[in-house]
């Protein structure tokens, strides 16, 4: 039987890599990688097509093999970062009062992007007292041309409300050879100034993002790849080429999104910390009953309507250098890649090393620790990595030459008055208390404990960060398969998935649906497996808002599983060890489908002691054996499809409470044969309902839902 294979190319910072994932077996079929080409003419585009060229020969993979071809990109990062972007020309819209609110809150002047990076505009105004006049419209859009505009915003207050003017104006000036982007395709959120900032920000990469997709598009059907090329986006999942030609700015921080989706669907993560570790830094990102916590993007200091995974980066990882005089003070944030030194734990030639200190770059201390050679320059660095090496934790990936390593790390700790051991121990203690409050801080924040969740380590440096990390603070860790190329797997892996975002300042029942119903359509159109597809709606009190983020797969991933499947009895063990019970004090909710909802009656101590208190804890496993939810404690329940209104009706009375801002509801999770529906982001026992019966329509009568309540804490 001819393999299907997944192309997955991660763009990093040094290098580029190139996987191939066997989706029928899930497991890794070959790998490539090359320098990533930020200096060449074609960018980062030459260093994809170089990347999936050496893999298609190196792994002899016939170009029909291939069912999908998908990449991260730093370049959208970079522009930013470099200020490599285009001159952006902003045509505003309106009269009255509503075109003096255009005038002021659509000029955003020079955007300031970070680090001294600017990004320029010109602005321009028409007044629609009596419409569009296009004569004029295209005369003010030539004048930002005139300018050095290389791209156009339409920008008119309430255009989420009737995008038509706005969207006239970008096909005037895409007759005018201009990229161009209206403020209401990128959010329906109201708040033109928002609105404009992340839409001038989106069309300044319109003309360099458009130009490398297509020129990828091109080479990979030049390969013989008829198979579909996906781009990754910064909330964790992937889009097709047309929606990037439009929307560049979802691709911001790809590069970091793309390890995420490897551990949701390569690690199969349901509450985990994810710490993705590099030379010279690491991403901190914390998944929750299977589904990564997001943020608004900032650019300069100024939030966007553009959603991202809440990635936290720190300046350590594996070839982070220390530094000190007559005792280590810190380690990081310089690393050996950026001092031009070498790793002394893969050297391989018997060196015999001497302490040197260095100055990495012009304005750094100049108390980096380094190692030199026989009275010669400094060549070596010493790096977290040789140390987890000397402690004995390092055992794939991160294991270099022990004698190199002992070497290194014995001729500093001399001149140190210590030894190896020792010298290795602070060092790790010095990049643990980087990441560490990171992830405690995450932690808190989503209301999560330590000793329920597991630290997965992915990236070549993670066995210099997070074995140590996670035993000081007492949590489960491992190492991810194929650490090395981990965002190049979950790039492969990505899911379809696209959100959609609302002003609605009182939303009922039509609303929610409506929108679910539009984020759904968004995933369809991308390719997604109608059954896979599934929406999370959440109403934002605060803020008014009501968003919708579907999720789904090309096909379902029962599908694309080879083998045999762990038989009931072994997903009752998983379930037992998962729930903390004896397996005898199971009890399954639901048998036979792809999801599997399990409960059992657990005594936990209080007071002390004292007291023993009665819970109800669930879990839900996938047929695999993947866990995909779990809960301490929640009331459980099977039902048909036609009681689902009735019954959540009771159980909302049942189970809501009465706090400072009025009613809250439960937490309310759906169990279906084959979706998992979390419905606890709703605010009015309405909204819960409808969205409940939308979800159950689609059943037969011989099918069955499990209903799991938990009251709030």
């Amino acid at each position: 039987m001819q393999r299907r294979l997944k192309i997955g190319i991660d763009v990093g910072g040094t290098f580029t890599h190139a996987v191939a994932i066997d989706v029928d077996q899930m497991e890794l079929a070959g790998k490539a990688v090359v320098p990533t080409t930020h200096h060449a003419d074609e960018g980062v585009a030459r260093g994809v097509v170089q990347s999936m060229q050496k893999l298609l020969a190196e792994a002899q993979i016939s170009p029909d093999e291939v069912v999908l071809i998908a990449h991260s990109t730093t370049q959208a990062t970079n522009a930013l970062l470099e200020g490599d972007v285009a001159k952006v020309g902003v045509l505003a819209l309106g009269t009255g009062a509503q075109g003096l609110r255009a005038r002021q809150e659509a000029n955003v002047g020079t955007v300031e992007l970070g680090g001294g990076a600017k990004l320029f505009t010109s602005f321009r105004f028409l007044d629609t007292a009596v419409g569009i006049d296009e004569a004029k419209a295209r005369e003010l859009l030539v004048q930002l041309r005139d300018d050095g505009c290389q791209a156009i915003v339409a920008a008119e207050p309430f255009s989420v409300d009737d995008p038509r003017r706005e969207e006239r104006i970008c096909e005037l000036a895409r007759s005018l050879g201009l990229p161009a982007t209206p403020t209401s395709s990128l959010s329906q959120l109201y708040g033109l100034r928002m609105r404009t900032l992340t839409a001038v920000v989106n069309a300044s990469m319109l003309p360099k993002m458009v130009e490398t997709a297509e020129r990828t598009a091109q080479a990979v059907a030049q390969s013989g790849i008829a198979a579909p090329l996906m781009v990754m986006r910064s909330d964790g999942g992937i889009m097709d080429l047309a929606a990037m030609r439009e929307r560049p700015i979802l691709t911001m921080l790809s590069g970091p999104a793309a390890g995420v989706a490897a551990a949701l669907m390569y690690e199969r993560i349901t509450n985990g910390v994810f710490v993705e570790v590099g030379g010279t830094s690491s991403d901190i990102c914390l998944i929750k009953n299977g589904r990564p916590q997001v943020k608004h993007a900032e650019i300069g200091g100024r939030r966007l309507f553009i959603r991202t995974l809440d990635v936290r980066t720190v300046g350590v990882a594996g070839g982070s250098m220390p530094r000190g005089r007559s005792k280590l003070v810190d380690v990081g944030p310089r690393s050996a890649h950026i001092a031009g030194l070498k790793y002394e734990t893969f050297e391989t030639a018997k060196i015999e090393f001497e302490l040197a200190h260095v100055q990495p770059r012009k304005g750094d201390p100049d108390d980096y620790i380094a190692l030199g050679a026989g009275g010669g320059k400094a060549s070596h660095a010493l790096t977290p990595t040789g140390a987890s090496n000397i402690l004995g934790l390092a055992q794939g990936y991160s294991r270099g030459n022990e004698t190199s390593v002992r070497r290194a790390f014995e001729s500093v700790a001399r001149s140190f008055g210590t030894d190896a051991k020792t010298l290795a121990t602070r060092m790790l203690e010095l990049a643990s208390k980087k990441v560490a409050p990171v992830v405690k801080a995450l932690l808190v924040e989503n209301k999560a404990k330590a000793a329920e969740f597991v630290m997965v380590g992915g990236g070549g440096g993670a066995e210099a960060i997070v074995p140590f990390t996670a035993q000081g603070l007492g949590m489960e860790h491992r190492i991810a398969r194929h650490a090395e190329v981990i965002s190049a797997i979950g790039v492969a892996l990505g899911i379809l998935q696209d959100t959609v975002e609302r002003t609605l300042l009182s939303p009922n029942e039509s609303d929610l649906l409506a929108l679910r119903k539009e984020a759904f359509e968004r995933v369809l159109r991308m390719g997604a497996d109608p059954s896979s597809i599934e929406v999370h709606v959440e109403v934002d009190r605060k803020d008014k808002r009501v968003r919708a983020t579907a999720r789904g797969t090309p096909q379902m991933r029962s599908r694309e599983l080879g083998g045999a499947l762990p038989s009931d009895a072994q997903l009752a063990e998983v379930a037992a060890k998962t729930l903390g019970v004896e397996i005898e004090a199971l009890q399954p909710l639901s048998t036979g489908g792809w999801l599997r909802a399990y409960t059992a009656e657990k005594r936990v101590p209080a007071l002390f002691g004292l007291l023993r208190l009665v819970r109800t804890p669930v879990c839900v496993l996938d047929a695999e054996g993947i866990v995909r939810f779990s809960t301490d404690d929640a009331f459980a329940l099977r039902i048909a499809p036609t009681e689902i209104e009735s019954t959540l009706s009771s159980l909302l009375e049942r189970f809501s409470t009465w706090g400072d801002a009025g009613l809250v509801l439960p937490e309310v999770q759906l169990v279906k044969p084959t979706q998992t529906v979390d419905l606890s982001g709703l605010i009015e026992p309405a909204q819960l309902v409808a969205l409940a019966r939308a979800e159950a329509a689609s059943l037969g009568a011989a099918d069955h839902v499990v209903v799991l309540v938990r009251r709030r804490d």
